[in-house]
């Protein structure tokens, strides 16, 4: 083995294993991190008129359960909706959806 080897090998077996440790850690953090936007809405952040409460509530429950998430408690106030996010009955995030621009942000 030449000395280049020597080094490289155990180099890329540990970029290897903290690669891993960061994949377990970002599976951990919220589910809506850096912010959505509501489907309903035709461009990011620019909803034509505020989302109906009904209708807001629809559209959340769709976004989530389509990426296997279900929404818990929910309270409003205003324009704001917040919502709790529960995967198998663990709480993985906490949201704030604006009806007025369609923006959706993770409160984690």
């Amino acid at each position: 083995m030449t000395p280049v080897n020597f080094f490289i090998r155990p180099a890329l077996l540990l970029c290897f294993v903290l690669s891993a440790n960061t994949l377990v850690i970002a599976a951990d953090r919220p589910v809506t991190p850096y912010g959505d936007y509501c489907g309903d809405c035709a461009v990011y952040g620019a909803c034509r008129e505020p989302v109906a409460l009904k209708q807001a509530m629809h559209s959340l429950r769709k976004y989530y359960e389509t990426r296997g998430y279900r929404l818990g408690t929910v309270s409003h106030s205003g324009r704001f909706i917040e919502v709790e996010i529960f995967q198998d009955n663990r709480l993985v995030d906490k949201a704030l959806f604006d009806r007025k621009t369609g923006r959706l942000r993770s409160m984690y």
